[in-house]
């Protein structure tokens, strides 16, 4: 189009020409103070995922259906942490450090990080992410010289903590897999009872033995999960304390950074609730086991600043008076209601949320936490 006003029709003259590239001078500085301007603005702070599945966005059925292409990560890119993200704004980067099967113990590791951890804060630790350095699949974000979550974790905010795209939230998941593996262990003991002995110490029945076995076990058991929970989130926030990376000497220049940001714990709901029936639980007691942990988490983690997102009552709802709701609900959110199958495979029953479970756990974090 051309200028009815612009520079062109007014080069006859001297006057007009140098009138013309002065113009011309303005509107370029104009452009460049512009451009500083936008380039000046304050860069997008960083979100750091810490947890399990649920973390990296995990399903039996996306597991079935990558299994063919060695399960990249990019195809677990619907979980909670991403629509988390969403939620945070265009352009933040992600640093998601979840690992499926994760527990406590093994988020915390058995290095250097986890022997000082255990003699000055009494938790406990065992060999890292199983489903990367034993079962050889991928991570979204690589940990590095066998190192543990929590380390890596510490690593990632010291690093970027010096750059402009600091750390500035974190959200925080674990401890599902602790109390799997104490149903599972109750299972097999229960089971071998009544194979040699034809009885059980716990109870008259297998269902009312493999109950009580876990009633039995709950104290300790959740005292062993907020003990880690509390001493991870006591590093994060005291990192000048620890050395990262994670060796047997510390010096000044290793040491990590203190954390004070944002931290969003994430609570838990019970998958074995009133999946098809009102009222009547896949696992007796589930829901009341689920809401004191819950209750007693929550507690933990406000001790260091965090903010604690409870899904159980969208997820369970009979905790709240509404069992009517909660088959659909937990047939909704989650897989356990999946009964279809790929490449001969099934894909449930699955404790793991469903995409629609997935963006509900991110909205009820950001409802709770901003």
């Amino acid at each position: 189009m051309q200028a009815t006003n612009g520079c062109s029709v007014l080069s006859r003259s001297r006057i007009r020409l140098i009138g013309c590239s002065m113009a011309i001078a303005l509107a370029l500085s104009a452009l460049c103070f512009a451009s500083t301007a936008s380039a000046a603005k304050p860069a997008r702070k960083a979100y750091l995922a810490i947890g399990d599945s649920l973390a990296f966005g995990y399903s039996q059925q996306l597991f079935n259906e990558n299994e063919a292409t060695g399960e990249n990560p990019e195809a677990f890119t619907h979980g909670y942490v991403d629509n988390y993200l969403n939620t945070l704004g265009n352009g933040v980067p992600l640093f998601n450090d979840g690992c499926p099967g994760e527990t406590s113990d093994s988020m915390i590791g058995n290095g250097p990080l986890g022997t000082v951890m255990g003699e000055k804060l009494g938790t406990t630790g065992e060999a890292p992410c199983a489903y990367h350095y034993v079962d050889g699949l991928p991570l979204h974000n690589e940990y590095g010289e066998n190192h543990s979550q929590l380390e890596n974790a510490l690593e990632v905010i010291k690093k970027q903590s010096t750059k402009t795209h600091a750390v500035e939230t974190i959200s925080f998941n674990i401890g599902a897999n602790d109390e799997l593996h104490q149903l599972h262990k109750c299972e097999a003991e229960v089971k071998h009872e009544f194979e040699t002995e034809g009885k059980s110490k716990y109870g008259k029945t297998p269902e009312e033995a493999g109950k009580n076995c876990i009633l039995s076990h709950i104290p300790s058991l959740f005292k062993h999960i907020l003990t880690n929970i509390a001493g991870a989130l006591y590093v994060i926030r005291q990192g000048s304390a620890f050395c990262v990376p994670a060796a047997t000497s510390c010096s000044e220049s290793k040491k990590g950074v203190n954390y004070t940001g944002k931290i969003v714990v994430q609570g838990g709901y019970t998958p074995f609730g009133a999946v098809f029936t009102p009222g009547v639980e896949l696992l007796p007691g589930s829901n009341a086991l689920a809401g004191l942990l819950n209750f007693e988490e929550a507690k933990t983690v406000a001790e260091f600043g965090a903010c604690y997102a409870n899904p159980q009552p969208r997820f369970n709802p009979a905790v709240v008076g509404e069992p009517a709701a909660e088959p659909g609900r937990l047939q909704a959110f989650t897989n356990m209601a999946n009964f279809t199958e790929f490449a001969g495979k099934k894909n449930g029953p699955d404790i793991h949320p469903t995409p629609l479970g997935y963006e509900e756990l991110a909205n009820i974090m950001h409802a709770d936490c901003g």
